[in-house]
């Protein structure tokens, strides 16, 4: 009697309480893996974005603050951050030299109708594009460098797009990380930027010294570094000068919407106009 009441319960309430607690324990257990994993991709990409758009404010205070010749300490507001700056050109390092091609692994040569002319000294494989002749075009120079294999990568970027890419170097003839510019045109415009020599697994800039000669820099070409140590001006053929280079130092604090702190970032440059 009590077997046939207890399946007449089971058959008008589908589970017993018993059998519904084991359900739901089990598909706790399933489930909350899946659950902390996509809680976890969710915080990583939250942090990967964060870390992109704080490497992003950073670049453009630099090249603002580099383009505006600044001085002293100020503050920009860029997108949602606050970034505090101070600017301090006391910094002095290096001195200016001669240079033969045994010291060079490139030479970047803007003629007087405007096209720059880029050479693999190792090769003589030569790359070549116009220059504006209204405004100033920018060409940025990108360093990786494999201490292991001693050699060099140099990418130029024109405006952003790639224009040319150097490999320079081995064991058993290491990169001279050092290239010449040469400039023979008063009508087109250009800024040289420079960020240092970087490595080239890590991405991490390394002490590596880059070597950039000028000769015959007019006021139409700016240089533009951002390590100290790395612009020698000079007319490359002649006597070699002693005076001492002068650097600029560049501190920022990088703020968030709610002000907290979330960045600190020390880099040095010599903004070179002759």
């Amino acid at each position: 009697m009590w077997g046939d009441i207890a399946e007449m319960k089971r058959e008008f309430n589908g589970y017993t309480l018993i059998e519904v607690i084991v359900a739901v324990a089990i598909f706790a257990l399933l489930v909350t893996p899946i659950v902390l994993l996509i809680q976890q991709s969710i915080k990583v990409n939250v942090s990967a974005k964060r870390i992109l758009e704080v490497a992003q404010v950073i670049n453009e205070a630099v090249e603002t603050l580099v383009y505006q010749n600044v001085y002293g300490n100020g503050a920009l507001n860029i997108g949602n951050y606050r970034v505090d700056y101070s600017v301090d050109d006391t910094y002095k390092t290096g001195t200016i030299q001669n240079i033969q091609n045994s010291e060079i692994d490139f030479r970047m040569f803007l003629d007087s109708s405007g096209v720059l002319q880029i050479e693999n000294i190792a090769t003589h494989t030569t790359y070549t594009r116009n220059i504006s002749s209204t405004s100033f075009d920018k060409l940025k120079l990108n360093i990786k460098y494999d201490e292991a294999s001693k050699q060099a990568i140099y990418t130029f970027y024109l405006n952003n797009a790639q224009i040319a890419s150097i490999v320079s170097g081995n064991v058993s003839n290491p990169a001279k990380l050092g290239g010449e510019f040469v400039s023979n045109s008063t009508s087109h415009y250009l800024y040289v930027i420079i960020d240092g020599v970087y490595d080239n697994i890590h991405e991490k800039l390394t002490q590596n010294m880059f070597n950039l000669w000028l000769t015959n820099i007019g006021n139409n070409i700016k240089i533009i570094a951002t390590t100290p140590f790395i612009v020698y001006e000079n007319s490359a053929r002649h006597a070699a000068l002693t005076e001492t280079e002068k650097v600029k130092k560049i501190e920022l604090k990088v703020y968030n919407i709610n002000g907290e702190l979330v960045k600190e970032y020390t880099t040095y440059y010599s903004y070179r106009v002759k």
